[in-house]
């Protein structure tokens, strides 16, 4: 074997080194970003879970207020959540339900709603006493105590 001939050799032998060393090099790499990929899309599922979890212990009270006949409207409650809603309170113009000028003696709400559920009373509008209404309701689930919504109730 001749002089060039082994050179020859030895710059394929090398060349072929630094090709695989650059190949793993680029592997290795590719493997780390594939694995931080796997740890992003493994912690997004685990968050979804979580508030997967979260939204199953909450109940969300919307109220509605309908006109039932001519002059006559009714104050509706839904629970649009997955739970029940315990210990509902709601007041009228920063006043409680009962006390309120449109209230309707003797016809209260219930304290409790389940998931999907709505119940309501009626309401007397009179001159002094119309809508709108600001309405805070507050209410206790298996997520938290006093969770509360707040809107203005028009007809």
């Amino acid at each position: 074997m001749n002089d060039a001939a082994a050179w020859a050799g030895v710059i394929i032998g090398g060349g072929s080194l630094v090709v695989s060393m650059l190949a793993v090099w680029k592997s290795s790499r590719a493997q780390r970003e594939a694995n931080a990929s796997q740890r992003r899309i493994v912690e997004i599922e685990e968050q979804r879970e979580r508030e997967k979890r979260l939204e199953a212990k909450q109940a969300h009270l919307r109220p509605e207020l309908r006109k039932v006949e001519r002059d006559t409207y009714r104050l509706y409650l839904l629970n649009h959540g997955k739970a029940e809603a315990r210990n509902i309170r709601i007041k009228l113009d920063g006043m409680p339900l009962a006390e309120h000028c449109a209230a309707v003696q003797n016809d209260r709400m219930p304290v409790f709603l389940g998931p999907g559920a709505e119940c309501s009373v009626p309401l007397a509008f009179r001159y002094g006493c119309a809508p709108p209404f600001e309405i805070e309701i507050t209410w206790d689930d298996d997520y938290s105590t006093d969770r509360s919504y707040r809107t203005t109730l028009t007809p």
